[in-house]
């Protein structure tokens, strides 16, 4: 997994707005763990950034904050998620989760992609925080009208 230009801090900045705009609206469970595995993902990223900076990461470093996020996210609401709605033998937010990590990973990706292509140079401002979000406010609402 390339971290070193991934997803920034202003990403994650939109991606926990977006997270509190749809939990204030009343957005279902499913669409809310696309925005919650996002978060996840990014403050992941974020954090083995910090972790680089200071000397401090390993090999695996990444993948030991990913998993402990998502652990410490979906083990205080596990009595919850017992009594939810599943989607495809899953827990709603749990399986949107899945969605979103996929969606900001794949978004990000693809928009590494383009920016190379281009000299590494991006074609407007704030490109890396914007295609990221505008990917998950797509996946969000596609969901939310399709399966909610």
């Amino acid at each position: 997994l390339k971290i070193k230009i991934m997803c920034g801090p202003l990403c994650a900045i939109g991606i926990a707005g977006g997270l509190w705009l749809s939990r204030l609206i009343g957005i279902n469970d499913l669409t809310l763990g696309i925005w919650i595995g996002a978060l996840l993902l990014s403050l992941a990223i974020q954090f083995n950034k910090f972790l680089i900076k200071r000397n401090k990461a390993f090999s695996l470093s990444f993948w030991l904050i990913f998993i402990l996020m998502w652990i410490m996210s979906i083990l205080p609401l596990w009595g919850r998620l017992k009594t939810t709605e599943f989607f495809c033998g899953m827990p709603r937010l749990v399986f949107g989760a899945l969605i979103g990590t996929f969606v900001l990973y794949s978004s990000d990706w693809l928009n590494n992609k383009i920016i190379s292509r281009h000299n590494n140079k991006v074609y407007f401002y704030y490109q890396r925080t914007i295609i990221p979000i505008m990917a998950l406010i797509l996946v969000s609402a596609i969901v939310e009208i399709i399966f909610c």
